[in-house]
């Protein structure tokens, strides 16, 4: 019988995990050779399947006789950490420990990243080894304060290898960077004048105001001030309230100044205190008058016409400028400064006292601080008009006022074409328009303009020709043309002037007689009268002599109207008794001097008017004796 010997091999085959080794990667010399997991049967690995720790067992087959014996190979495989991207780059600030801070080298400690470059793995299962190559050829030894070899940063190169296995490996890399420190003024001497009423050394700052100095006007800087050096230098100290701030506490204060990457540097401010240069009693005034849109004693003030007289109590040749507040509090600590200066509305009417700093434009030192600015307002004048007024073109001129005036002051009245028509406190006008007058004071301040809308209107113009009439019938009426009667507006009253007008033009049921139309102008130019005449013809008459009725005549009859009328009075058999004169008081009822009996009469008429047209009637009408 044949016998097949095991195949030869390495006892011990070793394979890192990135690797991803399979059986096809074991080795071994023979012929067919395939792989199990037990010593004796089984079936034999696909040679794609993944290695992992664990013993083998390796068979040849020569002439199709498979070897009996199994060879046992053991496999380990270790493994690598897979390399993490984005590695933080590691940030110090330039320092100066090789004694320029400025020169873009500083310590850096590379291990800080080690969490991040092991991803997840275990520390104690690999050495970590930087470069400053990506060849890997030049190791840094002193890792934990490594010094930059390249200006302002690098990259740094790093393996990572299994400790059992060196050659399971893994590369990666980060960036160090060097941060440069914020360039400020380490030292300043900031000075306040002692202004606060005790002249003790000791006042108040508002220590931001020295920000701008420090940073050299950089307003991205941070800022924040501490007692002690050792504060200002640690991260996290607690800093001073920086306003107000007195110098009773001390006389030196740190900044501790930080740009956006949390690089600091400290400085040292000495605070002085500097006496007021201010003469005694010193005050500029600035006046104006009330002449926004509202009456309220305040107004707007170009405070910079102040500052040349200001700056004249102080010697020439220095950088100053003047700055303006509400308050001592406001300008002791350089807070709520009015800006701009040149459009500041005063709040407090009529007076306001503003508190003036003068100070260096060099190194923000108080030269002078007070009270030294009076704004004063001038009250506008007020007064008052009757907004309307009526002018009656038939009257004479009428005279508009100002009255309730709050002092004395000159007046300019002007017409819509801005002519000035009056220089008095009144002015006569003739004719309709809107008219302007405008007050002003003995400080040249000006009133608001106010207007007086005059209004034209005139008595009515009224002739027979606008009236129509309708008489001799059931309802006598008497109606008015008013398109002619002129340009205001009218009422009417029928017989009495003072009586009750109406607005409506006609008058019905009008008693037969002479009538007094009067048309009054409803805006008091007056009243104007005609006279119309209303025909009638009475249908009885009783001549008992009580005075009413007790003679017959036709109404409507005057020297005015119809006054050549003829009127015939007859019998019932048509004999003529008398001839009435329209001027007369009218037939009695007598004739030949015998009163007729009571009876039905007739009468003709013939009316003729002033233009001479003839308005004929006849009829009847009956005695009636009581």
């Amino acid at each position: 019988m044949q016998y097949t010997a095991a195949p030869n091999a390495t006892a011990t085959q070793t394979f890192c995990d990135i690797e991803n080794a399979t059986i096809s990667n074991l080795t071994a010399t023979g012929t067919t050779i395939l792989w199990y997991l037990t010593t004796t049967g089984g079936t034999s690995l696909n040679t794609s399947t993944l290695l992992t720790n664990n013993t083998y067992y390796a068979t040849q087959t020569l002439n199709g006789c498979e070897s009996p014996i199994r060879l046992p190979v053991s496999v380990s495989v270790y493994e690598t950490v897979i390399p993490k991207t984005n590695i933080a780059t590691i940030f110090e600030c330039d320092n100066s420990s090789d004694g320029d801070d400025t020169n873009g080298f500083s310590i850096f400690d590379l291990t800080l990243n080690e969490n991040d470059l092991l991803n997840g793995k275990l520390a104690s299962n690999f050495t970590i080894t930087y470069y400053t190559d990506s060849a890997y050829l030049n190791q840094i030894s002193n890792t934990t304060s490594f010094e930059n070899t390249v200006i302002n940063g690098q990259t740094i190169y790093v393996r990572i290898a299994n400790n059992i296995d060196n050659s399971c490996f893994s590369d990666n890399s980060f960036n160090i960077q060097v941060n440069s420190l914020p360039i400020i003024t380490s030292s300043i001497v900031f000075k306040n004048c002692d202004e606060d009423g005790i002249p003790d050394g000791f006042t108040d700052y508002n220590l931001e105001e020295a920000n701008s100095i420090i940073t050299n006007g950089d307003n991205s800087l941070i800022v924040n001030y501490y007692l002690t050096l050792a504060e200002a230098n640690t991260q996290g100290s607690t800093p001073i309230n920086p306003s107000p701030f007195n110098n009773t506490t001390s006389n030196i204060v740190y900044a501790r100044v930080e740009n956006s990457n949390k690089c600091f540097r400290v400085a040292t401010i000495n605070l002085q205190v500097s006496t007021t240069s201010f003469s005694n009693g010193f005050m500029e005034t600035l006046e104006s008058c009330d002449n926004d849109p509202i009456v309220d004693g305040l107004s707007t003030f170009d405070l910079t016409l102040a500052s040349a007289s200001i700056m004249s109590e102080f010697p020439l040749g220095q950088n100053l400028s003047v700055h303006y507040y509400r308050n001592l509090t406001d300008a002791q600590l350089e807070l709520n400064e009015i800006n701009p200066q040149n459009i500041y509305l005063s709040e407090t009417p009529l007076s306001q006292i503003l508190y003036v700093r003068v100070e260096s434009d060099d190194n923000g030192d108080c030269f002078g601080i007070g009270p030294h600015l009076t704004l004063t307002v001038h009250p506008r004048p007020e007064f008052e008009v009757e907004p309307e007024a009526i002018v009656c073109l038939n009257l004479p001129p009428i005279t508009l006022e100002t009255f309730n005036a709050n002092d004395t002051y000159t007046y300019e009245w002007t017409d819509e074409s801005n002519t000035i028509i009056s220089s008095q406190s009144n002015a006569t006008v003739s004719s309709g328009g809107i008219y302007t007058v405008v007050a002003t004071s003995g400080l040249n301040c000006n009133s608001f303009s106010k207007t007086i809308t005059v209004t034209e209107s005139n008595v009515a113009t009224i002739n027979l020709n606008d009236i129509t009439v309708t008489d001799d019938s059931d309802n006598n009426s008497i109606t008015i043309n008013t398109s002619n009667l002129g340009i205001s507006s009218y009422e009417f009253s029928l017989d009495a002037i003072f009586g009750i007008y109406q607005d409506e033009s006609i008058f019905d049921n009008v008693a037969p007689g002479i009538h007094t139309i009067y048309i009054q102008d409803k805006k008091g130019c007056g009243i104007s009268t005609i006279e119309v005449s209303v025909i009638g013809f009475p249908k009885f008459f009783t001549p008992n002599n009580d005075g009413y009725n007790d003679t017959w005549q036709i109404k409507g009859v005057s020297d005015t109207f119809y006054p050549t009328s003829l009127i015939y009075i007859f019998d019932r058999f048509g004999k003529l008794l008398t001839q009435i004169d329209p001027k007369s008081d009218g037939w009695n009822g007598f004739f030949n001097g015998k009163m007729l009996p009571a009876t039905d009469y007739w009468f003709s008429a013939q009316l003729i008017d002033e233009n001479g047209t003839i308005r004929e009637k006849k009829g009847h009408f009956s005695l009636i004796t009581r």
